[in-house]
């Protein structure tokens, strides 16, 4: 509101938040998305819809864990291709990481996952995991430990893997 005593809106709290949700959509960095969700309210909110709006996810590069992965991934509704590779920073994914992000929304609708090179994960992360994306089209597991239980797994879950 403008003058008559009232309190003065700040320019930037007049952008609608389908604005600001664009704004943040074009943010790749995943650092400056968490500091942009710290300012305020409403940015926090556009921070959560740019994230639903995203249909790639791409951990690459970046030092994540379990809790960071499944924060970001869990407002990620219209997700449908999702990388979280080894970095040479470290990607530090474990079985707890791929079980939380199980339960997340998106990823019955996931066409494709990549989580090449991630030593910490096993055959029962990578089950619960796989067993709930049925409609995955490309997986890449190479580089990691898991065994014949999760091809198995992988083979009942994912009838719509291309080779």
């Amino acid at each position: 509101m403008r003058g008559g005593g009232g309190k003065e809106e700040a320019e930037i709290d007049r952008l609608p938040i389908d604005l600001l949700a664009h704004i943040f959509s074009l943010i790749t960095c995943f650092n400056d998305l968490a500091q942009a969700s710290g300012v305020c309210r409403k940015w926090r909110q556009g921070v959560k819809e740019s994230l639903a709006r995203k249909e790639k996810l791409s951990f690459a590069g970046w030092e994540m864990d379990d809790e960071s992965v499944t924060r970001l991934v869990l407002h990620a509704y219209g997700l449908k291709e999702l990388c979280i590779p080894r970095s040479c920073w470290g990607c530090q994914i474990t079985d707890h990481g791929l079980d939380q992000l199980s339960k997340a929304k998106c990823i019955s609708n996931l066409v494709s996952i990549s989580l090449w090179g991630l030593t910490g994960i096993t055959d029962k992360g990578v089950g619960q995991l796989i067993s709930r994306a049925t409609s995955l089209q490309h997986l890449n597991i190479g580089g990691t430990f898991i065994t014949d239980a999760s091809m198995s797994v992988i083979a009942d879950s994912c009838p719509h893997l291309k080779v």
